[in-house]
């Protein structure tokens, strides 16, 4: 895994150029426009068949997720559970509103779980209230976007003792020799960037992070992650990244 550290203005470029491939090959096969509610029995259901269909899934307004989780995660490092389960190629992003608010998701644990191995993501613009666990999990993917979104604390799970603004992993664990995880579900250009993450929210005890990168690529699998531009608050550490 090649990772690199981009001056702004080339990391406003990069994210820009990608997230046009990105957008333009999501659109070819589907648009979608969910509008949020403010109720989870509608929001959650709303966007998960929006990004059932694939394609190009635009949010406005504000969406609530706070409700228990009920998507199976491939590891249960991060709590085992999930809210909205991404499985095709999409380009996720938010809209303001007549105020120049972000589109914004409050609570749920692990309001994106990405597993689309093979398949170009891409997640932007949008705003995260206290989300639990993780912001965004992603345990397979080919190509990826997070770019421009806001996460605003984070309540970390008991039963891992903390979480992670954005969790890109295979691993059920710190990955090692025996356990490497499955590092091939995660290949090709992964930026994250431009993205103001505070995992506020947590005890003394918790290990929070905001960004976590855990058992990625492989031969015929390689990844390149450039992570640039982020505003990382009140983490007990910046950043981890393993082979």
């Amino acid at each position: 895994m090649k990772t690199s550290n981009m001056t702004g203005k080339f990391a406003r470029r990069l994210v820009a150029a990608f997230t046009i491939v990105l957008a333009w090959a999501a659109s070819a096969a589907a648009q979608a426009v969910v509008v949020g509610t403010g109720n989870p029995d509608i929001d959650v259901p709303a966007v998960q068949a929006a990004v059932d269909q694939g394609g190009d899934v635009i949010l406005k307004g504000h969406f609530s997720f706070n409700r228990p989780p009920t998507v199976p995660t491939a590891t249960a490092f991060v709590g085992g559970l999930a809210t909205v389960r991404v499985s095709k190629a999409a380009a996720i992003s938010g809209t303001q509103d007549e105020a120049g608010e972000m589109a914004s998701i409050e609570g749920g644990t692990t309001p994106f779980y990405v597993e689309a191995p093979g398949a170009r993501v891409t997640i932007q613009a949008l705003r995260f209230i206290l989300p639990k666990g993780d912001a965004i999990l992603v345990y397979g993917v080919s190509g990826l976007v997070i770019a421009s979104c806001k996460i605003e604390g984070l309540e970390p799970l008991p039963s891992i003792g903390g979480g992670e603004g954005i969790d890109i992993i295979t691993s059920a664990g710190i990955p090692t020799p025996t356990n490497p995880g499955k590092p091939g579900n995660i290949s090709g250009t992964l930026l994250i960037a431009n993205n103001d993450i505070d995992v506020a929210g947590g005890t003394a005890l918790d290990l929070t992070v905001g960004v976590l990168i855990f058992s990625v690529g492989g031969p015929g699998a390689e990844v390149e992650a450039y992570v640039s531009g982020n505003k990382i608050r009140n983490s007990t550490e910046r950043l981890f990244s393993s082979d």
